[in-house]
């Protein structure tokens, strides 16, 4: 059973928290992701990077001293020494010694828990099929396939992806300023998703990503002038650093209509 299409078919609109809760706990940690789950998230979204072993762990930036206490470029650090890193001071003291998690690890945790959004950041052309390769190695050995999104600014890694594993559910995220459709995104790359910033969401866009089944998840809405925009123009996916105030928003409204 595919279980992310059936539930993005017959679930109107949902939650997904951007690197997990990460306006109350540190991003891409177990304990953003925590967070997540008990504020109401369905869908969690999260980035990957490479060690110097090619593991893969969950962390946004290519270097280390914005979210950690280390220093230096991720790719040329080791699975081991990056684990020793405070990956959680930096937020608040609360979490102090929070560490950078596996994508293993995230995804076992996250199992029976979760769907799961893997952003794959734009690779360096030395580690673009690389990259892609131990994302999939480490997705499939966690059988997390049917409830997996890929999505990308990089829209060639979603092409080449749903050329060799057609079955894969990828979404398309708009990189700023380009006009394009959903429609015309999901022709280049053979994407079912469309992303984009709220700032770009678009009567446009909507209208023509339901003539052509696509569905549209929007980023990052953490006010509710953000939210009554989404949820006024029937956006599916709802991508927030705040989960529960996303949560209780949508529980107002839909208890008004």
């Amino acid at each position: 059973m595919d279980l992310l299409r059936s539930f993005v078919t017959e679930t109107e609109r949902f939650v997904v928290a951007h690197r997990g809760a990460s306006g109350t706990a540190p991003e891409n940690t177990m304990a953003s992701f925590q967070n997540a789950l008990a504020d109401g998230a369905r869908m969690i979204e999260l980035d990957v990077q490479l060690t110097s072993g090619n593991e893969v762990i969950v962390f946004h930036d290519d270097v280390l001293g914005r979210t950690t206490n280390g220093q230096g470029q991720v790719r040329t650090q080791s699975l081991n020494d990056l684990q020793k890193l405070d990956a959680g001071s930096w937020f608040s003291p609360e979490f102090v010694n929070e560490r950078i998690p596996t994508l293993e690890q995230a995804l076992d945790y996250l199992h029976d828990k979760a769907f799961v959004n893997i952003e794959i950041k734009p690779p360096k052309e030395s580690d673009f099929r690389l990259r892609l390769e131990k994302v999939l190695e480490t997705v499939f050995a966690a059988t997390m396939e049917t409830k997996t999104l890929f999505s990308s600014f990089h829209h060639r890694t979603l092409r080449e992806l749903k050329e060799r594993y057609p079955l894969l559910h990828t979404a398309a995220i708009n990189v700023p300023g380009d006009k394009r459709l959903p429609s015309e995104l999901s022709r280049e790359t053979g994407c079912e998703g469309f992303v984009c910033s709220i700032h770009e969401l678009t009567q446009k866009r909507i209208d023509d990503a339901k003539a052509h089944d696509i569905y549209i998840g929007v980023y990052t809405i953490n006010r509710k002038d953000q939210f009554d925009k989404a949820y006024k123009m029937g956006v599916k996916a709802l991508v927030t650093n705040f989960p529960a105030n996303i949560a209780q928003w949508m529980g107002e409204a839909e208890g008004l209509s």
